[in-house]
């Protein structure tokens, strides 16, 4: 089941760079000021952006991730339905008692898993609303990954989150787009993506 579990997941990855957020990748080029650009156009719908890492050799994509307040690092996996804590990390991130074990999870195959309630996750900065995530033995994925990304890999940030909050992934960059709010991409003041100093510019054109 471990071996099936690793084969099968699809691993990919993908306003402002979310703040907090260690672990940017040296090929993130981030320009949502600079207008014509794809992150200027993402910024203007209300979209804050993530850095991704890189694992080395795989070219798999982890982000930074905040469960109950305490920092893990999770593969980035569009091919899971449901995001994943490994079993073996339960405790480290304060998990509570499980509401139950659910069969047919689809995490690459069929695997058994149980949920358990969240106090708070957040993806760099972006908050995400998220009450239960999802606890299994992910095995072989983890027990590869966590060398070749130079630390522990504590799960898998799945199509769950991934739905919630409109992602846009940006795959050679790489970054991770997300909209925080509750709501459709849709436009946002013009001077949440300007350039520093832009706004009082134009306004002062505007004046004479």
């Amino acid at each position: 089941m471990r071996t099936l579990l690793a084969a099968a997941l699809v691993l990919i990855a993908a306003c402002d760079i979310a703040p907090d957020s260690p672990g940017a990748s040296d090929k993130a080029d981030y320009r949502p000021q600079e207008a014509g650009t794809v992150d200027h156009a993402l910024c203007l719908l209300g979209f804050t952006a993530v850095p991704l890492r890189t694992t080395t050799g795989t070219g798999h994509h982890l982000v930074e991730v905040s469960l109950n307040g305490r920092p893990g690092l999770f593969v980035l996996d569009t091919g899971a339905n449901v995001s994943v804590v490994e079993d073996d990390h339960v405790a480290a991130f304060g998990l509570a008692g499980s509401d139950g074990r659910q069969r047919g999870m689809a995490l690459g195959g069929a695997v058994a898993a149980r949920q358990a309630p969240v106090e708070s996750l957040a993806l760099g900065g972006v908050s995400i609303r998220q009450r239960h995530i999802a606890v299994a033995d992910l095995g072989r994925l983890v027990q590869v990954l966590g060398p070749l990304a130079g630390g522990t890999v504590h799960g898998l940030i799945g199509q769950d989150v991934l739905n919630e909050h409109r992602a846009v992934i940006d795959m050679d960059r790489p970054l991770l787009y997300l909209i925080e709010e509750d709501r459709e991409p849709a436009p946002v003041p013009g001077d949440r993506c300007a350039a520093p100093g832009e706004d009082e510019n134009a306004n002062s054109s505007e004046s004479r």
